[in-house]
């Protein structure tokens, strides 16, 4: 072979711009097919250009402020039109309120104010009774987003982003370019400050314009004899402006506070709406939601393998058996004992020197070792009374017939989350019954008002046929019909929503199996009561017929032959044959007053014992006397000839239209098949909550 060269030709345009580089190539012999070749040194002169294409594009590149991003693309967050902005920015104000004071331990007291400011704009304020915060941090808390305490805490929230009331003030500034005031003070050692700060979105901070101390009088309490105003002591009030738009209609501001205020019984709401119109959701519960002490850790059951292997790399343990013991939830000795033999790991190996290989085996040995759910501990549920209080607090104006027992669910799991759900149902009443029924949805005691066809509460309620538990459902698919509303809530340290504005919640499968598992548990006690109600109107209806028909009979024959009216008492009875159980409930100023009334419309003696018991309260004054007590249950022995009645009377002391769940009524030694007002005994204190556990054995999934 002859000599090797290596020639590189340039164009030689654009001197001034051009760069010589000399390229040195040793000299060196080498042997290619047995012969040698010589490569010389040789100088190599090469152009490059300075500016290039990919050059003036780096330029151009830099990094995004995110409160910049959400300023460009600001429908993410909700606000996308007037009416969803406004209700986006009271949500965010109220779920910061709300966590605040619970973290506190302070029962929440929320004032919330919109006024008109014309030409579309709107002022927002939203005060409340918390424990306030520190002068410095206000810029950060209200001007930087994704800026908060609550991100990766592993512990359940309302907010989880620290993108919310950041967000809506931004909006607020965008829209209508004023700055916005925050009002605070930490106790009663510190002086009230007024701070009025605007974004700089480009630094992603807040920029305080004026900061002044003032006397915050609290106008919540009464004056002194002298009409002055005590301080408020601890609190935090936002006001900004927004362009957006007030409705009543659904939905709206006043819709999701009334939502709020359901499944956060413990909160006093005030809303004074653009009209001066207030709207008082009064405290149902002096009871504040427990709190998690600590955040919860990754359940072996659903984790990723790579959150695995980051885990495992980033632990601080040094063995794989105190890794799996301390960095995950639920992992006992027993479950640790088994993953590592079907994993063939040593419980000694280093997690930090996992491979890829070894995770994955971990990973399958999760999916087939038993391994016990989260503890209820880690999530804070409404739970089923707070539920129902809440419900019978604000839905009093549709006077429902029947409120089910509300069913709180043991934590499951998703991707290594923990997750419960709980469900309430109201039916009857003022309702309309010719529409479909009212979905509540709810994420962490927050309500969901948009996107409900993305849900996973939607999809599962509308996976279910609901025509086996008497609602009208066309095709059994799809949402129902009728006179009821359904409330889902679903609890967990980290809510999968579909986007960062938290309206609804994924589309994933072990939620929704736990939302269709609980309502059909739910729907059950409905059933019940529908098939009650209805078996109660048709014989009603068939004693209406009997009494107006049979003594129009009587008189009529009775004037023909000239004889006296009989007594068809037991004509009645022998037509009827049922023993008729009927309650009068009044609610008095102090207390509630209960009678029940028990006719006996058979033709033979009715000996039996009535049991009677009012959720959550002691019965007093009882008359007759009871012949026992079980707990908060109290039994008559009821012995009534043919056609004759009884009245059996009781007082609830302090009991009022809010706080009364129901009166329950049971029969023992007579068939249920003959009683219209009152259930077969079972002889569990409790049958609702028994039902719903037979359900879930039956696998009503």
């Amino acid at each position: 072979m002859g000599q090797m060269t290596f020639n590189f030709e340039t164009e030689d345009n654009e001197p001034e711009e051009t760069q010589v580089e000399e390229i040195k190539v040793e000299k060196k012999e080498s042997k290619v097919n047995d012969e040698k070749v010589e490569v010389k040194e040789k100088k190599v002169k090469r152009k490059s250009k300075s500016k290039t294409k990919a050059h003036q594009l780096a330029k151009e590149q830099r990094d995004i402020p995110v409160s910049e991003f959400f300023e460009q693309n600001r429908h993410i967050l909700g606000f996308d039109n007037p009416t969803h902005s406004l209700i986006t920015a009271v949500k965010e104000g109220v779920d910061n309120s709300l966590d605040a004071c619970e973290q506190a331990g302070i029962l929440p007291e929320l004032k919330i104010e919109i006024g008109s400011l014309g030409k579309d704009e709107l002022s927002i304020a939203i005060e409340d009774n918390g424990p306030g915060i520190v002068e410095e941090n206000v810029p950060n808390v209200f001007g930087r987003l994704l800026y908060g305490s609550r991100f990766g805490s592993g512990k359940q929230s309302r907010g989880q982003q620290g993108i919310g009331i950041s967000a809506a003030i931004m909006y607020g500034q965008l829209t209508t370019g004023r700055s916005a005031i925050i009002s605070t003070r930490i106790s009663e050692e510190h002086l009230a400050t007024r701070i009025t700060m605007k974004l700089d979105t480009r630094n992603n901070r807040g920029n305080v314009e004026r900061t002044e101390d003032f006397i915050w009088k609290n106008d919540s309490v009464e004056p002194d004899e002298d009409g002055i105003y005590p301080e408020k002591i601890h609190g935090t009030r936002v006001e900004f402006a927004i362009k957006g738009r007030y409705r009543e209609a659904r939905p709206s501001v006043l819709e999701y506070l009334k939502s709020t205020a359901i499944v956060n019984p413990h909160a006093k709401i005030i809303f004074t709406n653009p009209d001066n119109k207030i709207f008082l959701f009064d405290r149902a519960s002096p009871d504040l939601p427990k709190l998690p002490t600590q955040g919860v850790k990754p359940h072996p059951h659903g984790v990723e393998l790579g959150q695995l292997m980051r885990m495992a790399h980033h632990s601080k343990e040094y063995q794989m058996g105190k890794f799996l013991r301390k960095d995950f939830s639920s992992m006992g000795a027993k479950s640790i004992t088994d993953v590592l033999l079907k994993a063939r790991l040593s419980p000694y190996v280093r997690p930090q020197d996992v491979t890829r290989v070894e995770a994955k085996a971990l990973i399958e040995a999760f999916k087939t070792t038993s391994i016990r759910t989260p503890t209820s501990g880690i999530l804070v549920p409404i739970g089923p009374k707070l539920i129902k209080l809440g419900l019978k607090q604000v839905l009093e104006e549709y006077r429902p017939d029947f409120y089910t027992l509300p069913i709180s669910r043991t934590p499951s799991v998703f991707a290594g989350t923990p997750f419960l759900v709980e469900v309430g149902m109201v039916y009857g009443g003022n309702l309309p019954k010719d529409q479909p029924v009212q979905m509540l949805r709810f994420a962490n005691r927050v309500p969901l008002l948009y996107q409900a066809g993305g849900c996973a509460i939607t999809k599962a309620i509308q996976g279910i046929n609901w025509r086996n538990y008497g609602l009208e459902q066309r095709g059994g698919k799809g949402t129902p019909n009728g006179p009821a509303i359904l409330l889902v809530h679903v609890a967990s340290t980290n809510i999968p929503f579909t986007s960062e504005a938290k309206e609804a919640i994924a589309d994933i499968s072990e939620i929704k199996k736990e939302i269709k598992l609980a309502l059909r548990i739910n729907a059950k006690s409905l059933a019940k009561h529908l098939k009650k109600q209805k078996k109660r109107a048709k014989v009603s209806e068939k004693f209406d017929l009997v009494q107006k028909v049979l003594p129009a009979i009587a008189e009529k024959t009775s004037s023909v032959v000239g004889q006296p009216v009989p007594n068809l008492d037991k004509v009645v009875a022998a037509i009827m044959d049922v023993v008729w159980i009927e309650e009068k409930i009044e609610f008095e100023k102090e207390h509630i007053g209960i009678e029940v009334e028990i006719i006996n419309y058979r033709l033979r003696s009715a000996n039996f014992k009535l049991r009677a018991e009012v959720p959550g309260h002691e019965i007093k004054e009882a008359e007759p006397r009871p012949g026992k007590r079980e707990g908060n249950h109290v039994i008559w022995s009821v012995g009534l000839p043919t056609t004759e009645s009884a009245k059996y009377k009781f007082v609830i002391p302090q009991g009022t239209r809010s706080s009364f769940e129901g009166l329950e009524l049971w029969v023992e030694g007579i068939d249920s098949t003959n009683i219209i007002g009152a259930e077969a005994w079972t002889g569990i204190i409790d049958p609702g909550i028994n039902e719903a556990i037979e359900a879930e054995k039956q696998g009503l999934a």
